[in-house]
C-alpha cells in the first residue's frame, strides 16, 4: 500500500505541472476588456477606462483590417464611444441617453431571493449576487433582457419595463416538466434541496456555512438534517433514525464504501473539493437500489466536462490537500485530488485533540505500572481521479478510482527479566474502489446506463503483548464487484417507467492468528446476488400529486431465497404553500459489521465486515413508513415528519453491547417510533433553523432475558438549533446542539461483582448526562490578483468547552476491581482554514 500511495502522489504532481490551456475559440464572447487587451498588444495602443463602466460587457470579435476599423466595430457592438487620440490612447466614454435597468429576481416557492440566474443583454453578461438584484444599461427602453437559469422558465422582458428607480421583482418559475425531481428549494439552507423522489439533496456549489464547520465535510454536514445524528461524534458512525452504521448504504459515484472515515471516525474520508452533490434517503429510495436497509448517502463529484484548466489547494490544522481539473481536448476532462494529514510536518493543537479524542482508553495510548507506549505515529490520506469523456452528444463516459488509508504504528514497552524490550504493533486500514459508468441517450424519450463496480477494504491489526511473548494478527478484508444496466424511457410527458437488473458478488474474510499459544482461524464467506427492478412515476394532470413506486426481486444465492421489496413514494399538493408526502419501502441487506471482542483491532476500529450466512446470521430485513407535512409561506418553512421503522435480523455482536449481553449471540429486531420536526425562516441576509427529533427506539432480542429493552441507540430526545448571515464575501455561523443521554448499564449497587464477574442491573435501564455543544464558524472569499480566488476560514467546535460523554461501560480492571470508563467528546477546538483556487 505504501507504494501505491507514493505513485499516486507522483501521478498528482505530474498532473498539476500540466499546462493544458487551450486558445479561446474566435467564435466566443469575450470579456470587453480582454479584447482591449488583444488589440493593444496588436497595435501598441492604450484603451483608457473606468473598469467600473466595463463590468460584465462582452463582445463576439469579428476580423478587421486596422485599429480604425476595430473601434468603428466597437461602437456598433458596444455601449460606448471611442476615440483615438495622437498618442495612440483610445478614450472609453459611455454613450449618452442610455436607459438603466434593474430588477430582482425571486423564487415563486421560497418566496426568497433567486441567486445565480444568467442576466444576458446584447451588450453584457452578468450573473445575479446574493442579494437577487442586477442592474445594467442597454441602448433603448425596447431592447429585450433574457433571464435564464438551470430547473426555471426562461424570462424574456424589455428594459423598459424594469424601472431603475422602482426595481420591479421578478419571479421565477419553475420549468413545467410533469416529472420535475424537486419541489422544495433551500430546505434548512440554502443549496439544500428536497426531491419527489423523498431524497435530499445537499449542493455544494451553492450551499450556505452551518456552525462549527469551515469546509464541507460531507459527513458532517447531513448531520444538521432532521433524524441524522453521530450520537458518539464520529462520522463512520452515522445513525439514520436510530439505525446502525453499517446499515447505510453509502455511495460515491456509484461504487459502495466499506470505509467512510479518516482519522479512525472523526473526519469524513471523502475529499470535499471534488464531491459536488450529496443525496440522503431516510425512507422510500427508488427499486434500483440495494442494501441499506437505515438510508442512504450517495455522493457523486462534477458532471460536466471541464473547457478549462482549475486548480486549487488549501490546508486547515488536520490536513492539506490539492486538486485539478484538466480538459483534455474538448469532450474529454481529468479530475485528481489528494489530500493527506499535516503531522508529518507539524502537531498542531487540534490535530492533537483529535487524536486523543480518538485513541481514548485504547491501547494507543494506555499505560500501566508494567508496561509503556512510545513513538507512536499516525497518518491518513486519500486520492480520487476521475476521468470524463463525451465522444458524442448522445455518449457519456465516466471513469473512477479511490484509494485512501489511515496507518497508525507504535512500540509497546516491559521489562521482562530486568531488560526494557520494545516491539511494534499497527494498524492499517485502507479502501481501493473504482468504478466505469455509461449513458447512452438513444432519443429525447429513452436512455439506458450501464455501472461496472469494485470495491476493496482491508482492516489489519498486530497488536503485540511483550510481557507474555504474544503476537496477535488480525485481519478483516471485503472485496466487492458487480454491475448494473438500467433503461428509463418517458412513455408520455407524465408517465416514465424504468427498469433494471443488477449483478453484485461479495466476499468477506476474517482472519486471527496468535502466536503463544499457537492457533490460527480463518473464515471466508461469498454471497451474490441476481436482483431485477422497475419503477414507475406518474404525475397527474393538474400537477399536484406525483406517484411514484416500484419493485426489486433479490435472488440470495447462498440462502437460495428471492425476497420482494416494494417502494412508494406519493406527494401531493393542496397548495403553492402547502404539501403531504408519503413514503414506504421494505429492503433486505446481506452485510453487517459485530464486535467479537471490545479489544479487537487494538480497541480502536473493533468493527469488522461479516456476510449473512444461513443458521449463523440471518438476511436483515427493514420496513418504514413516513408521512411528511410541510409548509411554505414568506420564507418560513415547517416539515413534520412522523414515521414508523422495523429492522429484523439483526445481531446481538452488531449492537456494540457492554454489558451482561457483550458475548451473547443470537439475533433480533428494533423499532423505532419517532418524528422529525424542522422550522426553517430565510430573511434576504439571515437563515434560522430550529430542529427536533423525538424517538423511541426500542429492542425485541427473543432469547434474552429481559427479551425487550431500550436500544444502545435510543436518544429519545435531540435538538438543533443554528443561525448563519452572510454579507457580501463574509459568512457567519451559530449552532447548538443538545440531545438526551443514551442508555446505559450499571452494576448493581453494593453488589458490583459477583464470582468475578459484574453483576448489572437490567440492561439499559439508565442514561448518561445530556449533551450539548455550541460551535461557531466563520468564513471569507477575496481575490489574490485578478485571476487567483482565496477562501479563509476560522471555526470553534464545542465552543464552552463542555465535558460531554458519549459513552460509558464498566470493567474489570487487573486488580480485580470495578471501573467506571467513559468516553468523552471532542473538547473545546479550535480550526482554521485557508485555500486558493485558479
Amino acid at each position: 500500500m505504501p507504494s501505491l500511495k507514493r505513485h499516486f502522489i507522483i501521478l498528482f504532481f505530474c498532473i498539476s505541472s500540466l499546462n493544458l490551456l487551450q486558445a479561446q475559440s474566435e467564435n466566443r464572447e469575450v470579456p470587453l476588456t480582454q479584447f482591449f487587451q488583444s488589440l493593444e498588444q496588436l497595435f501598441g495602443c492604450n484603451f483608457s477606462y473606468q473598469d467600473s463602466d466595463l463590468t460584465h460587457h462582452y463582445v463576439l470579435p469579428e476580423q478587421r483590417n486596422n485599429l480604425n476599423e476595430y473601434l468603428d466595430l466597437l461602437s456598433e457592438l458596444t455601449l460606448f464611444d471611442y476615440t483615438l487620440l495622437p498618442d495612440l490612447t483610445v478614450a472609453v466614454a459611455t454613450k449618452p441617453d442610455l436607459t438603466s435597468y434593474c430588477g430582482v429576481l425571486i423564487g415563486r416557492e421560497s418566496e426568497q431571493v433567486v441567486t445565480g440566474a444568467t442576466v444576458r443583454t446584447a451588450y453584457q453578461i452578468m450573473t445575479v449576487p446574493e442579494s437577487g438584484m442586477f442592474r445594467g444599461l442597454v441602448a433603448k427602453p425596447s431592447e429585450e433582457i433574457s433571464i435564464t437559469m438551470s430547473g426555471y422558465n426562461p424570462i424574456l422582458i424589455t428594459a423598459g419595463n424594469l424601472d431603475e428607480a422602482a426595481c420591479p421583482r421578478l419571479v421565477m418559475t419553475p420549468l413545467p416538466q410533469a416529472l420535475e425531481e424537486v419541489y422544495l428549494l433551500n430546505f434548512l439552507a440554502k443549496g439544500i434541496e428536497k426531491r419527489l423522489d423523498g431524497s435530499l439533496l445537499i449542493n455544494y456549489d451553492d450551499f450556505d456555512i452551518l456552525p462549527g464547520l469551515i469546509e464541507p465535510d460531507v459527513l458532517q454536514t447531513i448531520q444538521a438534517l432532521p433524524g441524522i445524528q453521530s450520537v458518539n461524534e464520529r462520522v463512520s458512525d452515522i445513525n439514520i433514525r436510530g439505525g446502525t452504521n453499517d446499515q447505510n448504504l453509502i455511495l460515491l459515484d456509484g461504487v459502495k464504501m466499506y470505509q467512510s472515515g479518516h482519522f479512525f471516525g472523526l473526519i469524513s474520508a471523502f475529499n470535499p473539493f471534488l464531491t459536488t452533490e450529496v443525496s440522503v434517503i431516510k425512507n422510500g429510495s427508488p427499486s434500483r437500489f440495494g442494501d441499506g436497509v437505515s438510508g442512504i448517502i450517495s455522493m457523486r463529484g462534477e458532471e460536466e466536462i471541464n473547457k478549462e484548466f482549475r486548480a486549487g489547494a488549501g490546508t486547515n490544522l488536520i490536513s492539506a490537500d490539492a486538486w485539478v481539473d484538466v480538459p483534455l481536448g474538448e469532450k474529454a476532462s481529468l479530475q485528481v485530488s489528494g489530500r493527506t494529514s499535516i503531522n508529518g510536518l507539524v502537531e498542531t493543537p487540534t490535530f492533537n485533540a483529535y487524536f486523543d479524542r480518538v485513541f481514548q482508553n485504547t491501547e494507543v495510548i494506555s499505560e500501566s505500572d508494567s508496561e509503556s507506549v512510545s513513538d507512536d505515529a499516525f497518518n491518513f490520506f486519500d486520492t480520487y481521479l476521475r476521468l470524463l469523456y463525451q465522444p458524442t452528444e448522445k455518449d457519456y463516459i465516466r471513469a473512477n478510482f479511490l484509494v485512501l488509508g489511515n496507518d497508525l504504528t507504535f512500540l509497546e514497552n516491559a521489562n521482562v527479566d530486568g531488560m526494557l524490550e520494545s516491539r511494534g504493533s499497527n494498524l492499517d486500514q485502507n479502501n481501493l474502489s473504482g468504478g466505469f459508468f455509461y449513458r447512452r441517450d438513444w432519443s429525447p424519450d429513452f436512455r439506458t446506463i450501464f455501472q461496472w463496480y469494485g470495491s476493496n477494504y482491508d482492516l489489519e491489526a498486530r497488536n503485540v503483548d511483550v510481557i507474555n511473548n504474544q503476537e496477535l494478527v488480525q485481519q478483516n478484508q471485503v472485496e466487492e464487484t458487480g454491475f448494473r444496466v438500467r433503461g428509463i424511457y418517458d412513455l408520455t410527458a407524465r408517465f416514465a417507467l424504468e427498469l433494471g437488473y443488477q449483478f453484485n458478488e461479495t466476499g468477506i474474510t476474517n482472519f486471527e492468528r496468535i502466536n503463544n499459544p499457537d492457533f490460527e482461524r480463518t473464515d471466508k464467506q461469498v454471497i451474490r446476488t441476481n436482483s431485477l427492478f422497475a419503477d414507475a412515476t406518474y404525475v397527474t394532470n393538474d400537477n399536484k400529486t406525483v406517484l411514484s413506486g416500484g419493485i426489486r426481486f433479490n435472488h440470495i444465492g447462498k440462502f437460495d431465497e428471492i425476497k420482494v421489496e416494494p417502494r412508494l413514494r406519493i406527494n401531493h399538493r393542496f397548495s403553492d404553500r402547502l404539501s403531504l408526502e408519503l413514503l414506504s419501502e421494505i429492503k433486505s441487506q446481506t452485510t453487517s459489521q459485530i464486535i467479537d471482542f471490545q479489544s479487537d483491532f487494538l480497541g480502536v476500529e473493533n468493527r469488522r465486515w461479516v456476510l449473512s450466512s444461513p443458521d449463523v446470521l440471518p438476511i436483515i430485513m427493514g420496513r418504514q413508513i413516513s408521512l411528511d407535512l410541510i409548509y411554505v409561506n414568506q420564507g418560513w418553512q415547517l416539515s413534520v415528519e412522523p414515521y414508523l421503522k422495523e429492522i429484523d435480523g439483526i445481531s446481538a455482536q452488531s449492537q456494540g453491547f457492554q454489558n451482561q449481553f457483550q458475548n451473547v449471540r443470537t439475533t433480533g429486531r428494533y423499532t423505532v417510533k419517532g418524528v422529525d420536526l424542522l422550522i426553517d425562516k430565510r430573511f434576504q441576509k439571515i437563515n434560522t433553523w430550529l430542529g427536533y427529533s423525538f424517538a423511541d427506539n426500542s429492542y425485541r432480542f427473543p432469547e434474552l432475558n429481559p427479551s425487550e429493552f431500550h436500544n444502545n441507540l435510543d436518544v429519545t430526545h435531540t435538538l438543533s438549533y443554528g443561525i448563519n448571515y452572510s454579507w457580501k464575501d463574509f459568512k457567519l455561523a451559530a449552532g447548538l446542539n443538545w440531545h438526551s443521554g443514551k442508555p446505559t448499564t450499571r452494576p448493581v449497587p453494593g453488589e458490583e461483582i459477583i464470582d468475578g464477574q459484574i453483576n448489572f442491573q437490567p440492561p439499559n435501564s439508565d442514561n448518561i448526562d445530556d449533551y450539548f455543544r455550541v460551535d461557531l464558524s466563520g468564513t471569507y472569499r477575496f481575490m489574490i490578483g485578478s485571476k487567483i480566488k482565496a477562501f479563509a476560514g476560522l471555526s470553534v467546535w464545542n465552543l464552552f468547552d463542555n465535558e460531554n460523554v458519549v459513552n460509558n461501560f464498566y470493567r474489570i480492571n487487573s486488580a480485580g476491581e470495578i471501573e467506571e470508563v467513559n468516553e468523552l467528546s471532542l473538547s473545546f477546538t479550535p480550526n482554521a482554514s485557508f485555500r486558493i483556487e485558479f
